[in-house]
């Protein structure tokens, strides 16, 4: 067996699959997303808070027979690739699988691609109104036209949405990612009027000046989730939970502590780089015609090397 990760390739037919590629999606490092392909819920490993997170949101709608008379706000916070939008994707789907329970449907609106994040507040929240009721239009969930004449003028949109909708009906909208989302999610929360959950994340933190705001704006306070970073083992823990179902002899295990070594060695890893990081190596070991006996902290050191930018390259 070879010792380093080698560019020796062996035929492609005998290739092994990526166990760190994300399957169904177009790309295979885009976050888990069970809205899209069931078969994601399996592949959730509790890292970062991302467990106990998901365990507050249902706790929070436990019994979600109240979304008949106030919508909600969902605020995922946490830094850049901790699992934000996995966790909303997990939470969506679970919230739209439970409402049948208390005599509701979901449709789960996924706008998150609709607006960019350095656009103003106002353009970004006109172009995201727009994207909903021509969806909701589009899927002939309307059971009046009045609200997509309105899709240009947000206040006056939401605030007849629900009435154009089945009684039955609650709306979970995905909306997209922004830096700072504080007066942003001010007007969701007044706008989440019965039967509209918004799901959104930041990556800034909410200090409590802003959650007070938050909490007044609407007609119930957010829901707050929070990501943190990275523990000890978690990167080992998802790199194994990964692997698990791969059968041996065919790829490489990561060494126990490697990934350990790697993260106190990056410290403020993310698991978003985590899972970059190991599908850009599996992607060379599962050609490779000698593979090693166990991926080591020096084959992870070694790969970041060959990929790392001009700045975190060391001279």
């Amino acid at each position: 067996m070879s010792d380093v990760i080698s560019a020796a390739e062996e035929p492609a037919e005998k290739a092994p699959n990526n166990p760190f590629a994300v399957p169904g999606l177009m790309r295979h490092t885009d976050p888990l997303n069970p809205v899209r392909n069931h078969g994601h819920l399996s592949l959730y490993v509790p890292v970062d808070n991302t467990e106990t997170a998901f365990q507050d949101c249902q706790e929070e709608f436990r019994d979600a027979s109240y979304l008949r008379e106030i919508g909600r706000v969902v605020v995922v916070t946490g830094e850049q690739g901790c699992g934000k939008t996995a966790l909303i994707n997990r939470c969506a789907y679970w919230l739209r699988e439970q409402l049948p329970v208390v005599g509701l449907r979901g449709e789960i609106v996924d706008v998150t691609r609709q607006a960019r994040v350095n656009e103003s507040m106002a353009d970004r929240r006109a172009k995201v109104c727009k994207a909903v009721v021509d969806t909701v239009y589009q899927r002939r969930l309307l059971v009046s036209d009045l609200v997509h004449q309105m899709r240009e003028q947000p206040d006056d949109a939401y605030f007849n949405l629900a009435g154009c909708l089945p009684p039955e009906l609650v709306l979970l909208v995905l909306l997209p990612p922004s830096a700072d989302l504080t007066e942003e999610l001010v007007s969701y929360a007044t706008d989440a009027r019965q039967r509209i959950v918004f799901f959104a994340e930041t990556s800034y933190d909410l200090s409590d000046e802003r959650r007070q705001r938050l909490d007044q704006a609407g007609h119930a306070p957010p829901v707050y989730l929070e990501v943190g970073r990275l523990g000890r083992h978690d990167a080992n823990r998802f790199a194994a939970r990964r692997l698990r179902d791969v059968p041996e002899g065919t790829l490489p295990r990561v060494a126990p502590e490697a990934l350990d070594d790697y993260t106190t060695f990056r410290r403020h890893v993310s698991i978003g780089e985590v899972q970059r990081l190991l599908y850009g190596m599996y992607e060379k070991l599962r050609v490779q015609a000698d593979r090693p006996d166990e991926v080591t902290f020096q084959h992870i050191s070694q790969y970041f090397m060959s990929i790392a930018s001009p700045t975190e390259n060391p001279r």
